[in-house]
């Protein structure tokens, strides 16, 4: 909380590896993805990367307190994960003070070099599909170019997307 460099670097060093940002880019744009340029397509992952690494840091700075406390109430049974071929689903339950669960499900596919996340859903809901039609209608709007000059003001201005309320 005292350094927010600090959190960006843990981020980037631990967490930011294992996201695929072109796939999620590629999921979350859907049917778009098609229609929008080599040149545009870079953009966009390059603009929902910095949206997403920001969101990210943010939630983890506000919620470090509540991370740290219940750190050693996070189970992952292996009953509730699954493998199919190259691509996986871990499921993280985590016991809250209130004495109810959280579950949060990690989406997973292996490439050449590993396994990499491409979507998190805390509670059911899909953190990169809440982004879609937010995203479909800026599109709408101003074309996958107004997208993008959206997603560049947003991070000049250094405001994350909010993210949902997703707590049971």
């Amino acid at each position: 909380k005292q350094d927010i460099n600090t959190a960006y670097r843990l981020a980037e060093e631990t967490v930011i590896p294992q996201l695929d940002f072109p796939r999620i880019t590629r999921w979350v744009i859907g049917r778009h993805w098609r229609t929008a340029s080599d040149a545009q397509r870079q953009r966009l992952t390059t603009e929902f990367r910095t949206l997403l690494t920001r969101s990210y840091v943010t939630a983890m700075v506000s919620y470090v307190d509540q991370i740290l406390e219940h750190a050693d109430n996070v189970q992952f049974p292996p009953a509730r994960s699954r493998q199919e071929g190259d691509n996986a689903t871990v499921t993280m339950l985590m016991s809250l003070a209130s004495g109810q669960q959280a579950v949060v499900q990690y989406h997973l596919y292996r490439n050449e070099t590993g396994w990499k996340v491409y979507d998190v859903q805390v509670e059911g809901i899909s953190l990169a599909l809440t982004y879609r039609s937010s995203f479909s209608e800026e599109i709408t709007r101003g074309g996958i170019d107004g997208l993008i000059a959206m997603l560049e003001e947003r991070n000049r201005r250094n405001e994350p997307e909010p993210l949902p309320d997703v707590a049971p």
